[in-house]
């Protein structure tokens, strides 16, 4: 049943993708403002959500301490390469804005890019242009650019208040690199080959809202512990991670195993998990 929900759900999504892509772009609509108007306002407002980008000379210096043999922590390296890649795309997106507002104003020529993007935001879609340099994504336009502001706001904390706790595994550019840089920490502690090592997983019985969670981030006052950070364990080895979801499927907080997805249900968000190495 869930199956067809999908499927249908997909048939829906492109008829409507199609209709919106043959729509006449001059009406003004019941609010009276133009589409130029329209597309002048939701530049504007994405500007000021994404306005800031990662600076990594604001981090702390515990996090780029060498170890006895003169390498940095893992970690950091997967930081450091994740500030690149959000701070490219947050690049290519303030100058396509820039450019567009221009373009509505008329100082420069609208191409077809900038149509395409103009397009786009008519139709509450992500502009091509973004996607190519973006970390894969279904998000509708709204959900996506405030999916990518709690995505900055994480790597941000991370910067300025070193590793977390807990880390939000879907919030990653590359989340590969971050799996990579937990097993590097593993081996170059305990001398063992990476290529001989593999993860396991210890689910537990947590749960944490990465919006509910950027919220209480910010409002916390420095030196203070967030208090779901409060509510886990410690552990000698291995990461905490948050933010999966299982598709068919769901998870038994009573047995704490998997079991068949509710109905109309497709996805389910799953608990904290702690990852840790197992030597092959």
């Amino acid at each position: 049943e869930n199956a067809n929900i999908s499927f249908q759900m997909q048939e829906t999504a492109t008829l409507i993708g199609v209709i919106l892509g043959v729509q006449p772009r001059s009406s003004t609509g019941g609010t009276g403002k133009s589409n130029d108007d329209i597309v002048y306002e939701l530049a504007d407002n994405i500007i000021e959500k994404l306005n800031n980008t990662l600076d990594m000379d604001d981090a702390k210096r515990e996090m780029f301490e060498l170890d006895n043999k003169g390498r940095m922590n893992s970690l950091t390296t997967v930081l450091l390469q994740e500030v690149d890649r959000f701070n490219k795309l947050l690049s290519v997106i303030k100058t396509s804005l820039l450019n567009l507002q221009k373009a509505i104003k008329g100082l420069v020529v609208m191409d077809d890019k900038l149509e395409l993007i103009y397009s786009c935001f008519l139709n509450n879609q992500v502009p091509e242009q973004w996607e190519d340099v973006a970390y894969p994504s279904l998000k509708p336009l709204g959900s996506w650019v405030n999916d990518l502001k709690l995505r900055i706001e994480f790597i941000d904390h991370w910067i300025h208040h070193g590793a977390p706790k807990c880390f939000w595994l879907s919030g990653f550019f590359f989340p590969q690199g971050f799996l990579t840089g937990t097993l590097q920490n593993y081996a170059r502690g305990y001398d063992y080959p990476i290529d001989q090592l593999s993860f396991r997983f210890k689910v537990l019985p947590n749960y944490r809202d990465e919006v509910k969670a950027a919220k209480l981030l910010s409002e916390l006052k420095f030196g203070e512990e967030l208090e779901l950070d409060k509510e886990l364990p410690d552990f000698k080895d291995g990461v905490l991670v948050h933010g999966l979801y299982l598709d068919a499927a769901r998870w038994n907080d009573e047995t704490m195993m998997l079991m068949d997805s509710s109905w109309r249900n497709e996805s389910s968000l799953t608990c904290y998990a702690h990852g840790t190495t197992n030597e092959l």
